[in-house]
């Protein structure tokens, strides 16, 4: 019997990293029945960093279709309360902006410690065996028709796409940088690389639940250079201290953190009041652990190129969510070009019909093109932000001062929620699953197909008119 060739292969593809973005990823690539591996470096899958992760009304209804909610809400109690406190601990604002939100979206914000969500994203996988824990990834390369991935083992896997979920740190990133620079000279300049900074290092801790920080509240006391922001649940508080660089890290220099770090940093903020009752020193005796990291901020001009596509986000804030979203944007996308055996049922794809055939690697790129496309934006705005807040929660100028101080405190509740709730109604969900929103909300949710249709019409037209072609390697 003749050899089975790669074009015979179903269609494959290779995630790297097993965080939020790889294992939501999983999870996508197993409703639509597509072959898959997640390829993790660390020995588990959610090992013992990090804090917490905060999940907001757009991340939970994609999660809901993925079947994930009712074990979050059983982790996790919404919060309630969001407190504003000057340097000396004084309470200046106690807004309702989390109970305005589950007004308008029909569920609130859900924080719950980072371990424990991975777990959850993992015990949740239909079928965990397309995970691959202890995998590091040495290097990637592209052919016309299939992508190898060689691990630091030697051995080597097969696919037709990349997708790299591996942090801000990536090394698919650098592996598409460099494959741009050989294939597409001038395409990726250094400008672009040079907007990866680092303008914030944090503290982040545990304690067990602490009676004077309440046990759903989030609570931001402003500082100079520095701010604390805590999150309790009746167990457990999520502690961050944000510090403000004076010069922000420009890639690809990054600092590296050690345990010294960690004690150097509470040292500083030691004796400072967290509440008029609470002081940090109180707070930090009773961490279960601590570590320090960086938080880069950057929207690349760029997220893919031959057949290696990127999922990123803004560090801050909702970073979380933010993968969440861009994989399902993603597999939207990627959905939208699997080819079809009957041409009348290309407004509805028909899974059990293409799970044995693949895209073109010109389809690929066409749906790696939608999908940054859709996302830019929206990183822009939410770095934007989030970048704002922060330099108000640090008083990085007066005019932040004041911001924080006085117009902040003015704000309409109402008013602010509905401006949150335009940017959480706008995510996308997973068009390939029952619409499981939940509709008890004020604000109704966008439909992720808006404007869309004429262009997805016009695409897969092309695709089934053979017009789509592989790329070149």
């Amino acid at each position: 019997m003749a050899p089975i060739t790669r074009a015979e292969h179903r269609f494959r593809i290779i995630v790297v990293g097993a965080g939020v973005a790889g294992l939501t990823a999983s999870h996508c690539l197993q409703k639509l029945g597509i072959d898959h591996v997640v390829l993790e470096k660390q020995a588990k899958v959610a090992p013992p960093l990090g804090a917490s992760i905060s999940m907001w009304p757009h991340g939970l209804r994609i999660l809901n279709q993925l079947g994930c909610l009712q074990d979050i809400k059983t982790s996790a109690v919404p919060l309630n309360r969001f407190l504003c406190r000057d340097p000396d601990g004084r309470l200046i604002h106690d807004n309702t902006l989390y109970t305005h939100v589950q007004e308008n979206h029909g569920i609130g914000f859900f924080p719950l410690e980072r371990q424990r969500f991975l777990q959850i994203l993992y015990d949740g996988l239909p079928d965990k065996s397309p995970i691959r824990t202890g995998q590091a990834v040495g290097d990637v390369k592209q052919f016309s028709d299939r992508v190898e991935v060689r691990l630091s083992t030697g051995e080597i896997e097969v696919g037709d796409m990349v997708l790299g979920c591996d942090g801000v740190h990536s090394l698919v990133r650098g592996v598409m940088w460099d494959y741009a620079t050989k294939t597409s000279p001038g395409l990726i300049q250094a400008k672009e690389k040079a907007s990866l900074k680092t303008s914030w290092k944090t503290l982040i801790f545990i304690t067990p639940g602490i009676p004077a920080l309440g046990e759903r509240d989030l609570t931001v006391t402003y500082n100079d250079g520095f701010t604390f922001l805590v999150t309790s649940q009746p167990d457990a508080v999520y502690f961050f201290v944000i510090f403000r660089r004076e010069k922000p890290l420009t890639w690809p220099k990054r600092e590296y953190h050690t345990e010294a770090d960690v004690e150097k940093l509470a040292a500083q903020v030691i004796d400072k009041p967290v509440t008029d009752q609470l002081m940090f020193g109180e707070v930090w005796k009773r961490r279960t652990r601590a570590s320090v990291v960086s938080l880069e901020e950057y929207v690349l001009e760029h997220w893919h190129h031959g057949r290696i596509v990127l999922a990123g986000a803004p560090e801050h804030g909702a970073g979380g969510n933010s993968a969440i979203e861009g994989i399902a944007s993603l597999m939207n996308h990627i959905h939208r070009v699997l080819p079809l055996e009957q041409k009348q049922t290309r407004t509805r794809l028909d899974i059990s019909s293409m799970r044995n055939h693949k895209p073109s690697g010109t389809a690929l790129n066409m749906a790696f093109a939608a999908y940054q496309s859709e996302r830019q934006h929206r990183m822009r705005e939410l770095m934007d932000l989030s970048t704002m807040v922060a330099k108000m929660h640090t008083y990085a100028t007066p005019l932040h001062r004041f911001m924080a101080n006085w117009m902040m405190p003015l704000l309409d509740d109402r008013k602010f929620a509905d401006r949150v709730g335009a940017y959480i109604a706008a995510a996308p969900k997973l068009d390939f699953l029952p619409d499981v929103s939940f509709t008890s909300g004020r604000l109704p949710w966008k439909s992720s197909t808006d404007g869309r249709e004429e262009e997805e019409e016009v695409l897969l037209d092309d695709i089934l008119e053979g017009k789509s072609v592989a790329v070149s390697g």
